[in-house]
């Protein structure tokens, strides 16, 4: 076991989720995508979502990318345009690219090692973070189909990212019209590619015009849909466990009153400070770590009180001892911050222990 911080994903958790919700989505006509940029690209949760049913693995960083390629693991998607120092690696390393850019997609070809490299065109539907729109979708894919080394896939759209726009079937129809009047540039069946989990509980009644896919990274990691504040039919939601040590605890009177300003980060404070004696355990765990917001202490009666750059306050039912260890369940905001975090050590295990 590593020494704290430390962040345990359940793999067989993950798996369990993968296989329910892949099963579910076959069943309906539909493929899974499973979305590892959660867990910057872990091979061990990538192969778990592909063992599990996942038709194949994402993400938006092409680290991370490579870090799945690198274990054999495939077909990938960057589902980020790429910056123009990575274009090289990329035609080396994805199997598809999601952009809107034909000049990027023409240097991605010229670079493309020997097949084509499919390339899904990003359409915005409303959420206003990445592509074209709607009217310019022809245009643009075509421009993309005629290009040397680039094999037009189909497009892709995402929700609530942004601006928080919902997917409704609505809008699903919208991009199988555009994807309509771009067929026939697409090198082989037209794909309709869908993001993210918050698809998954807008599937329902809706049958599929082509081959669609979802892009998933909380399903098959949680089991739960964050935007829409409710778990996935038939899953349990099992949150990645988070694990920090405590420095010093001790028993503290309220705080006094005093004037108060900024914190050091330039914020007005967020700190929940009991209003009565109580329990303050300092652990190693900070802002530069995880989300504080996004932690919920698996200790009976422990809250987290605040925290600042690299330490913790939570208030604790009763005195621990230096060492000893704090453990917190974490959502998808804490996740993604603690798994780039150098200070943070991640631990992939099965439920029964075995590393």
């Amino acid at each position: 076991m590593s020494a704290p911080p430390r962040l345990t994903l359940d793999l067989d958790a993950v798996s369990a989720a993968t296989t329910a919700l892949a099963g579910r989505l076959l069943d309906a006509g539909f493929t899974l995508i499973g979305v590892t940029k959660a867990v910057d690209g872990e091979p061990a949760v990538g192969q778990a979502m592909l063992e599990a049913g996942c038709a194949g693995l994402a993400d938006s960083r092409l680290p991370a990318l490579t870090r799945l390629a690198a274990h054999a693991l495939a077909p990938l998607t960057l589902i980020r345009p790429p910056q123009r120092d990575e274009l090289e690696l990329v035609a080396q390393v994805a199997d598809r690219v999601v952009l809107a850019d034909p000049a990027v997609a023409q240097t991605l070809g010229e670079h493309a090692p020997g097949a084509a490299l499919e390339v899904l065109l990003a359409v915005d539907l409303g959420d206003r973070r990445e592509g074209v729109l709607p009217e310019d979708a022809a245009a643009v894919a075509h421009r993309l189909a005629a290009l040397p080394g680039i094999a037009l896939a189909g497009i892709a759209a995402n929700f609530a990212c942004l601006s928080g726009q919902l997917p409704t079937q609505v809008l699903f129809r919208q991009a199988e019209a555009v994807l309509t009047t771009i067929a026939d540039a697409c090198a082989a069946e037209p794909l309709l590619s869908l993001g993210g989990t918050c698809c998954l509980q807008h599937l329902d009644g809706y049958a599929p015009r082509f081959a669609t896919e979802i892009r998933s990274g909380g399903g098959p990691l949680y089991g739960y849909d964050f935007v829409s504040g409710a778990r996935l039919e038939d899953l349990e939601r099992r949150d990645p466990v988070l694990t920090a040590a405590v420095l010093e605890c001790s028993r503290k009177p309220p705080a006094p009153p005093c004037e108060t300003g900024c914190d050091a980060f330039g914020h007005v404070p967020d700190a929940r400070l009991p209003k009565d004696d109580a329990w303050y355990a300092l652990v190693a765990l900070g802002r530069r770590d995880c989300e504080p917001a996004g932690l919920r202490p698996l200790l009976e009666g422990a809250y987290v009180a605040g925290m600042t750059s690299d330490v913790g306050i939570v208030i604790v039912p009763e005195p621990l001892a230096p060492g000893a260890e704090l453990s917190f369940a974490v959502d998808y905001d804490a996740l993604v911050r603690a798994v780039t975090s150098p200070f943070v050590a991640l631990e992939c295990i099965r439920s029964k222990g075995a590393a």
